[in-house]
């Protein structure tokens, strides 16, 4: 094995690892456990934990799929976290909130998320302040649709149908995509 591929196999150990418990609850020996080194060599390929962290980009989200129409883009938000649930695979979306609070730079984590996940979602909701506002309501409610499933373990597959709530909770964020997100101004009562 080459110092190359054993680095990138140390840094995709890593961002798995920072990705599921964040920056502060994994350790260097953990990561060379993870992949058949020592924690000196790890060292060595690595320079230091603070730059493992920066190399593993644990807060890139997965690339959105612009062939998905915008009428079905809140249900296939939906749909990847609970694949990625079935699938046992790291969760994006409920990573970022903990791994921000956690991580060695908070603001330059939070600037992070905002480049990358914010991007993804404005770039079809539109950049003016509506389509900024949007974009965080859909972040929300999949941060928390993403934690309230993977890491507080509700509305499990065994009891709840993936379909269902798929479309239960893809109509909630599909109609934020699709123009409105509640304002209060179509609310008689305010």
């Amino acid at each position: 094995m080459t110092a190359d591929s054993s680095r990138d196999n140390v840094v995709r150990a890593a961002r798995r690892l920072f990705g599921e418990r964040g920056y502060r609850s994994v350790t260097i020996r953990e990561v060379a456990a993870e992949v058949g080194l020592s924690p000196a060599m790890v060292m060595k390929l690595v320079g230091s934990k603070e730059q493992l962290y920066a190399d593993a980009e644990p807060m890139s989200p997965e690339p959105y799929d612009l062939r998905v129409p915008r009428s079905r883009m809140g249900y296939e938000l939906v749909r990847r976290i609970l694949d990625r649930r079935e699938q046992d695979m790291a969760e994006p979306w409920a990573r970022a909130a903990y791994l921000t609070h956690g991580s060695p730079d908070p603001e330059s984590s939070r600037a992070s998320f905002h480049a990358s996940y914010l991007s993804m979602l404005r770039e079809v909701l539109g950049d003016d302040p509506d389509g900024l506002r949007r974009s965080e309501l859909v972040a929300a409610m999949l941060i928390g649709l993403a934690t309230a499933v993977r890491t507080l373990r509700l509305l499990p597959p065994d009891r709840v149908d993936v379909d269902e709530l798929v479309e239960e909770y893809g109509a909630r964020v599909q109609s934020l995509i699709d123009e409105g997100a509640v304002t209060g101004a179509d609310d008689p009562a305010r």
